[in-house]
């Protein structure tokens, strides 16, 4: 992920907007990425200090440095580092430092302290030679991890990567943001929902006349805490809405050390129809797996529904409940941590009529009580600790169901 200064942008008024690569400058990055690709990948085996140097060394002219640092930024990411330590550096440190502590209070003017005879005693409880001892001791750092596999030799895809990243760094300083998107396929819809609910965005919809939704998305500078995490949960919204079709995104930013606040307008269009699986959140998985160890008769599917309440918004379930004895589901949606605004948001929706029967599972550290929503409205709060139970949320599922 890139962060601010790799971003080559420029002030015009109260907006900012990216400069775009013209074919010259791009066809420099190119050889930028590869050049850095092919640094990488004759530095297999070597540590990472050495490996982050040899890319800094690169001889640049003073326009290229942001975009080969943003290069080297990716490609890193990319690259696969591991552990070379044959034991444990903790182990190991605690047993040398153990030693060398003892040896120092031994330590007189006629036989001083030594390290290298400290290293030569604890050398053979690990079965290692000196040399190896001392490679081994801080193998655990981050500087120390060796490269286990360089990332691929692709130019036009880092460069694109590049480009990405730009807004996606951009999105991390948002206090607001506003997407219109449209998209030809209905099913194409239901995955970018799920995408902003696996991501655990705060955000309101509303259909466009002309077609699409309009999306408006909490950004990261709205919160008075989390900024670092939910920023980078909505950065990594973007590839879901390159995705779709079209879209339009506006965000307000606070940009520069001043934190000054500005807009910024980005605008895509998708080149190609390749489909993407849309992704299941690990605490949806972990339930539909409770749900078969404990043996009820409720049978939850990963949803496939979008519940439309015109005039308000969409309800993008997590789960369809199906029981052999009813012949209508009851539908289950997992809320986000980030804010009570969107329970309160569903309790009204549930008020209005969304036309199913529907459990909302609600965090505690929201602190909402389940009794702010009315049996009545066919719809139910399920506030949990920790992770939702299996065993709990059967028993709202039964409640809805009876008659």
């Amino acid at each position: 992920m890139l962060s601010v200064e790799h971003v080559r942008a420029k002030r015009e008024g109260n907006q900012l907007l990216l400069q775009e690569l013209p074919p010259s400058k791009r066809a420099r990055a190119r050889e930028l990425a590869l050049e850095l690709s092919e640094l990488l990948a004759a530095s297999v085996g070597d540590d990472r200090d050495t490996v982050e140097a040899r890319l800094s060394g690169l001889e640049l002219r003073p326009s290229e440095r942001r975009i080969a640092l943003g290069l080297a930024k990716l490609l890193l990411d990319e690259a696969e580092f591991g552990s070379h330590s044959p034991v444990e550096p903790v182990e190991l440190r605690r047993a040398l430092f153990e030693r060398a502590a003892t040896a120092r209070r031994a330590a007189t003017l006629e036989t001083p302290f030594s390290r290298e005879a400290v290293i030569g005693e604890v050398a053979p409880a690990f079965a290692l030679e000196p040399d190896a001892l001392e490679e081994a001791l801080y193998a655990d750092l981050r500087g120390a991890e060796r490269l286990l596999r360089a990332p691929a030799l692709d130019p036009e895809l880092w460069v694109t990567r590049y480009e990405q990243g730009q807004v996606q760094a951009v999105l991390l300083r948002a206090v607001k943001v506003v997407v219109d998107v449209q998209c030809a396929a209905p099913e194409a819809y239901r995955s970018l929902f799920q995408k902003l609910k696996f991501r655990k965005l705060m955000y309101h919809s509303e259909r466009l006349s002309g077609g699409g939704y309009r999306l408006t998305i909490d950004g990261p500078y709205s919160l008075f805490e989390a900024v670092t995490k939910y920023g980078l949960e909505l950065s990594l919204l973007l590839p879901a809405l390159e995705a779709c079709d079209v879209f339009e995104l506006r965000a307000e930013v606070l940009w520069g050390a001043h934190r000054t606040p500005l807009s910024f307008v980005h605008r895509h269009v998708r080149r190609s129809r390749a489909g993407e699986p849309s992704a299941v959140r690990d605490e949806i998985a972990t339930l539909c797996k409770d749900f078969e160890a404990l043996g009820s008769r409720w049978h939850p599917k990963i949803s496939e529904d979008l519940l439309d309440l015109p005039g308000s918004g969409v309800c993008v379930p997590d789960l369809r409940f199906e029981h052999p004895d009813d012949p209508q589901p009851i539908f289950f949606e997992l809320l986000g941590f980030w804010s009570r605004e969107a329970v309160f948001r569903r309790v009204e929706w549930a008020e209005r009529g969304l036309g199913k029967r529907i459990v909302f599972g609600v965090s505690s550290k929201l602190r909402v009580s389940e009794s702010v929503l009315d049996a009545d409205t066919h719809a139910a709060l399920y506030v949990f600790k920790g992770k939702p139970s299996a065993r709990a949320l059967e028993r709202k599922l039964d409640a809805l169901r009876a008659p």
